[in-house]
């Protein structure tokens, strides 16, 4: 079924999207019900149900996921996220707030109540203060059209999906979300009994409310809508919410102490008596610390009776119905003669060329997925990547990454550390789990044809079979393997050979292709008669790399995606053009010119603004000490600074770093390419923070001399404002307070001046000193 506005394909999962859809038209109704009531703030009930609906809207969005146009998704669950938080704000107030009413409530009429009542008045100013930001929230968010276009989307889906509804199809997938919520909050137990693990147990009360939602969600498909289930559930995160919220007020109540009594200290008033206050707040922390004993205890009791009762175990049962019926399906489907079997192997947690391969083998018909290993590592997404097999039913085996990622015993070093580092902390308790459940290898047999699936070799999970692999050494795997087609993966390069009547078949990898071509690799086998199908696919291998920047690793994992061959080959070739000659940047600076030609920028600017800022750094060597190397490299920014501006000119800096970083013919280390990308974003608009994920990877001295080149490009960029090349040359004078710019010309330009002043910020941040110009008229 194709969806005509987006061009969005749902092949086999049409049920699947169509009660994702009927799921999030659902929530939808329950938050637009609520808008109303909160904007005009009658009653905190309206806020607590629309913060409820919009976080089962934000829990039912990447459940289903793949039913939604990808380049929409990310927006819309930025725009609900947004509106939740501001909500959350609201709701945590009312909640504050009702606690304190109802302590004051039961206090003895004779007992003082000035301290608490500071406390309530405090809490009601700043709940009236949230409201206008949960009312602006939701006039933007109703202004951006999120709600409609979410609701647009989903009517359509709905109503193209087929009249049938196979809840078979939804089960599998239930199975594997509800599990991977509870692995979550099971991998917390060690906390259980540990009471002051605060933050533990706060984290422990979100993976509870994402447990209950998930299980919420897929609820009408099962026969008593797992009533009892999701009951338990809100009672673990309804009591470890009240320990939260205890929590909180045992926080912020020393500090409010503090803060009254320097406020009653500085307005000098003599009718109050601090220490008076000050007893009454410890009196009411004194409650709330018991409170929060009494939330704990009760919280111990549930956990200890689930577990006596066996529910966990039960629950899981429960939803394994679609796991064991998946089973049965596939079984089946190999007992066909005529059944379609895609291969992949080697994802490496690259979720962009995964689920373009599925997408492309469900369109080519394909019944059954075997998944040859290595699910994990260099890629920015483990856990995406995995869970987007689970949902497909994809018959996976353990590669030997896999196993380093889990067993965590191997020793790396340089960028293959990091990506090991990177996996370990990326991957969930779920997928952990899940990954550790994978046997070495699968056999199966269709029409008489005994199929082996490995990752290295029959022999060995690490030994690699190329193309140049001896005939004798297949013959020797074939004969102990036992199978008429032996499937592995590990060398990340497609093959198929005979030998001894076996016919061996890499799919190639999908997310880490090293035969230098950056496609994602596939294959499909058909059984009657006998055929293999390589297959190749573009993908947006660039949105990939970003990915990974973003993740803050190395450049040279994203050069690896773009140029398709291994992360040895990347650091290998890094290393030669770390050692070249300085004499080489002419290479550099050709190249750039080169990729600006390319993308039709205006030869005179540039080389206008190229010559300003090597005066600029020529000038005022004694000032920043930097060589020869940095200069070349602040030559080549300025060569490419506007290459951004072919694909529109707002936010243009951004989108030339970007065209750098993913172009594979500029002749720059990693290192350098995210230099020099670096110099050239920060030409204009915001300054470089070590936030931006293009600085995140680079050492403090590298960020210092971006800065310092970014500098001097904003500033070359500012004088020629008019692209009239009216500068002709630049000369300084350094003081102790300013460095003064004298400015030859061939007439005073009121327009650079002015964008020099929006625009020299960050050299006078650099420097700490006032930068001033001085026209010199020819």
């Amino acid at each position: 079924m194709n969806d005509p506005v987006n061009g969005q394909t749902f092949e086999t999962d049409t049920s699947y999207c169509k009660f994702g859809c009927e799921t999030v038209l659902k929530q939808l109704d329950a938050f637009e019900a609520q808008i109303d009531g909160v904007i005009k703030s009658g009653d905190i009930e309206y806020v607590h149900k629309m913060r409820v609906a919009s976080r089962r809207i934000r829990a039912a969005l990447p459940l289903f996921r793949s039913c939604f146009p990808k380049k929409d998704f990310e927006r819309w669950r930025r725009e609900i996220k947004e509106v939740t938080r501001l909500l959350a704000d609201a709701r945590d107030l009312d909640v504050q707030i009702a606690f304190v009413e109802q302590y004051i409530e039961n206090l003895k009429p004779a007992t003082e109540k000035t301290g608490v009542n500071l406390l309530l008045k405090r809490q009601k100013d700043r709940r009236k203060s949230v409201q206008s930001f949960v009312v602006s929230g939701l006039e933007k968010l109703m202004a951006t059209c999120v709600l409609r276009d979410v609701r647009k989307f989903c009517d359509q889906t709905r109503k193209q999906a087929s009249a049938t509804f196979d809840p078979q199809k939804v089960l599998e997938k239930a199975h594997w979300h509800i599990s991977s919520r509870l692995d979550d909050f099971l991998a917390m137990e060690k906390y259980v009994y540990l009471e002051n693990e605060i933050l533990k147990h706060h984290e422990m009360r979100i993976y509870a409310k994402k447990l209950r939602y998930t299980m919420e969600h897929f609820a009408p498909l099962y026969p008593d809508k797992l009533t009892e289930e999701i009951e338990n559930v809100k009672a673990f995160q309804d009591v470890l919410g009240e320990m939260h919220d205890c929590d909180v007020r045992i926080g912020y109540i020393p500090k409010f102490i503090e803060e009254t009594k320097a406020k009653i200290q500085l307005k000098k008033n003599k009718t109050v008596d601090p220490a008076k206050i000050e007893q009454e707040l410890l009196n009411f922390l004194t409650y709330t610390r018991q409170k929060r004993k009494e939330n704990y205890s009760q919280f111990v009791h549930l956990w200890s009776e689930a577990q006596k009762k066996g529910f966990f175990d039960q629950l899981r049962k429960t939803t394994s119905v679609g796991l064991n019926l998946s089973e049965k399906k596939i079984n089946k489907l190999l007992t066909n003669p005529d059944v379609t079997v895609a291969v992949i192997s080697d994802v490496h947690a690259n979720l962009q060329a995964l689920e373009k391969v599925i997408q492309d083998a469900e369109g080519r018909g394909a019944d059954v997925f075997l998944n040859a290993g290595d699910l994990t590592g260099f890629g920015p997404y483990p856990n995406e990547a995995i869970e987007l097999l689970c949902e497909k039913n994809v018959l996976s085996i353990l590669g030997n990454y896999d196993l380093e990622v889990i067993e965590g015993k191997a020793e790396e070093k340089g960028e293959k550390q990091i990506a090991l580092k990177f996996a370990r902390k990326e991957l969930s308790k779920s997928c952990e789990d899940y990954l550790r459940s994978l046997p070495r290898e699968l056999r199966f047999e269709v029409t008489g044809v005994k199929l082996l699936v490995t990752h290295g070799s029959p022999e060995s999970i690490d030994e690699h079979i190329h193309r140049d692999t001896s005939v004798e050494r297949l013959k020797t795997l074939s004969d102990t393997a036992k199978a008429d087609v032996i499937i592995i993966g590990h060398s990340h390069e497609q093959l198929w050979r005979q030998a001894n009547g076996v016919t061996f078949v890499n799919p190639g990898s999908v997310g880490r292709p090293g035969d230098g071509n950056p496609q994602a690799a596939y294959a499909i086998l058909k059984f009657n008669p006998f055929k293999i199908e390589m297959i190749r696919l573009d993908y947006d291998v660039e949105a990939a790399a970003d990915a990974l920047r973003k993740k803050s690793l190395p450049e040279s994992f994203g050069q690896m995606l773009l140029q398709g061959v291994s992360l040895e080959r990347i650091i290998e070739e890094d290393a030669a053009r770390e050692k070249r000659e300085i004499g080489n940047c002419k290479e550099l600076v050709d190249a750039s010119g080169e990729f600006a030609k390319r993308h039709g920028q205006d030869e005179e600017h540039y080389s206008q603004v190229t010559k300003l800022a090597l005066e600029l750094f020529d000038g005022l060597v004694n000032v920043h000490n930097l060589g020869e190397l940095e200069r070349c490299w602040l030559e080549c920014a300025a060569i490419m600074h506007d290459v951004g501006l072919s694909k529109g000119v707002s936010g243009h800096q951004k989108e030339s770093a970007r065209l750098i970083l993913n172009d594979t013919q500029l002749p720059f280390s990693s290192r350098e390419r995210r230099i020099v990308a670096s110099v050239a974003r920060y030409h204009r608009k915001g300054l470089p923070n070590q936030k931006h994920y293009n600085l995140k990877w680079l050492d403090r001295q590298t960020v210092k001399t971006i800065k310092i080149l970014s500098s001097f490009l904003r500033v070359a960029d500012s004088l020629d404002y008019t692209h009239q090349s009216n500068v002709k040359s630049l000369n300084f004078k350094v003081g102790s307070k300013r460095i003064t710019a004298i400015c030859t010309c061939e007439t005073e330009s009121t327009l650079e001046q002015q964008a020099l002043n929006k625009k020299k910020d960050l050299f006078e941040r650099t420097f700490g000193k006032k930068l001033v110009l001085v026209w010199k008229q020819q």
